[in-house]
């Protein structure tokens, strides 16, 4: 059941994944469930669901690296999206299409060895750009120097004709614009870059077909396209880029910037902290930027296990090389459409249901986020079929390999908003706890715990009420209403605090 295994979270007292000693009944208060959990808590990246190739690939990077599986394998979903984006869509519903744009965010503490992993990851393909480029060195060399020399000629017409206007010097313009416009703007090829701001890419995007991809180890990157250095961050590309949607851009003394159906993606890792300003971002929120990450959330302090690892076999590595240079060299002008089956439509069909039940009832915050969770799934789909299967078909096991890693990233997504200040309940939450830990305190009536949490997070004693069921239902308290009879205004509530709940956290 779909409904089960998205609630099979650090958030879940069922879950076998879950540290036996923090699940504990002690009557008569509900199961202790801590509010904030641990990134150790949280479930590993299902690699069975990945193919056989990608699947070595990343567990063998991840026992040479000494890392956990998620980061490589995290990694490797935004390579195969920067291999396919553009070349691959996937219909859902009849006349809906997803493109495999995939946006990956790392969160990582530091010396946890993400610049070698990704290094590792992303090798087949600064390969493959080079030896294009080498390649082709002579051929674009010739048509850039023919380009300039038309230019150059197109130029001195134009002043010819602003001096004097002759009818022979104004066909002989046209025939030169006529052959600038035949011969073609060839340009190295770039698949990636791993530093921009939001009007580079927009570049970037225009000279390379539509289809470009971010790729860095370091934050930097991130603060450009947050705009950690501006006042109002320009999302408008990042936010076209990964749907398909067309970007018209017109400037003054500048020619027009027009990319239909533009393909954009992102591999890109911060850390734990760089995490938590941007979650408490609401611009970012609010348009819908922070919905449309794929989390990965790895904890961990980076210190080898061992001074030598076992190497990466060498017929591993080339076999995913040998998959990515394929998937590279697929055109990008005949873009393949990829459909359900009938099986697998029926499938989704019970996820969606499922999932719209979780959503309204157990994780309302993020409701932006699981707005966009079934397109991602699909786009997993489209990515883990095409770099296996030339079929135009994804089957009901494809299907479920996609669903559960999309339970993954359901869980990576919760972690991030839950722990990290997107719900401000929680944060509230947080705030009780701590006023009750500090004054050791095992029983207080309602309106005495208002009087001590009131400022910033209470300016109303109403405004307790979702934070005591939220630590209620978690275990941290017990609400008991005051015996009375007769008239007047009612005895406030006492609540008392689970003793399991004093320790920190």
């Amino acid at each position: 059941m779909a409904t089960n295994i998205l609630t099979n979270n650090a958030k879940n007292a069922n879950n076998s994944g879950y540290p036996p000693h923090t699940v504990m009944q002690y009557d008569p208060f509900q199961p202790f469930i801590p509010l904030k959990p641990s990134a150790d808590m949280l479930p590993s990246f299902p690699v069975e669901c990945l193919p056989p190739k990608l699947r070595d690939y990343v567990e063998a990077v991840a026992t040479h690296t000494q890392t956990p599986v998620d980061m490589a394998a995290g990694i490797t979903l935004g390579v195969l999206a920067a291999c396919l984006q553009g070349k691959v869509q996937v219909e859902g519903n009849i006349g809906h299409y997803e493109q495999t744009s995939l946006y990956i965010f790392l969160i990582a503490p530091p010396g946890s060895r993400k610049s070698a992993i990704i290094r590792e990851m992303t090798a087949p393909i600064e390969d493959y750009e080079q030896q294009y480029n080498e390649k082709m060195k002579p051929t674009i060399r010739k048509t850039r120097q023919k380009r300039e020399s038309l230019q150059r000629d197109i130029n001195r017409l134009t002043k010819q004709l602003e001096t004097k206007y002759d009818k022979m010097t104004e066909l002989e313009l046209q025939h030169a614009q006529d052959n600038l416009a035949d011969v073609p703007d060839l340009r190295p090829m770039q698949i990636f870059t791993d530093d921009c701001t939001s009007e580079s890419m927009i570049r970037l995007l225009r000279e390379n077909g539509g289809r470009m991809a971010l790729i860095s180890a370091e934050g930097g990157a991130f603060d450009n396209i947050v705009g950690r250095y501006s006042k109002k961050p320009n999302l408008d590309v990042w936010l076209k880029g990964i749907c398909g949607d067309t970007i018209r851009v017109d400037r003054i003394n500048r020619e027009p910037d027009y990319i239909r159906h533009p393909a954009l993606s992102m591999i890109i890792s911060a850390q734990p902290s760089v995490l938590g300003e941007i979650m408490r971002d609401g611009m970012l929120d609010g348009r819908g930027f922070l919905a449309r990450l794929l989390y990965i959330n790895v904890s961990g302090t980076g210190i080898p296990k061992a001074f030598q690892s076992e190497p990466i076999p060498e017929g591993i590595k080339e076999a995913y090389r040998s998959l990515i240079t394929g998937l590279l060299n697929r055109p990008a002008n005949q873009p393949v459409t990829l459909h359900l089956s009938p099986e697998a439509v029926k499938r989704m069909e019970k996820f969606c249901r499922d999932l719209e039940t979780v959503l309204q009832k157990d994780h309302r915050d993020m409701r932006e986020w699981g707005s966009k969770f079934i397109g991602l799934i699909l786009r997993i789909a489209g990515l883990l079929h095409a770099s296996c299967s030339e079929a135009e078909h994804i089957d009901q096991r494809m299907i479920e390999n996609a669903i559960q890693i999309g339970v993954y990233a359901f869980a990576q997504a919760q972690y991030a908003y839950s722990v990290l200040g997107a719900d401000e309940t929680v944060e509230k939450a947080m705030h009780v706890v701590s006023r009750l830990r500090r004054g050791r305190i095992s029983r207080i009536s309602r309106s005495d715990l208002y009087q001590r949490c009131r400022g910033r997070y209470f300016r109303d004693v109403r405004e307790l009420d979702p934070v005591l069921d939220l630590l209620e239902c978690h275990g941290y308290i017990r609400i008991e209403a005051t015996p009375y009879s007769g008239t007047g205004r009612p005895p406030t509530s006492l609540i008392y605090f689970n003793p399991l709940a004093l320790e920190d956290e």
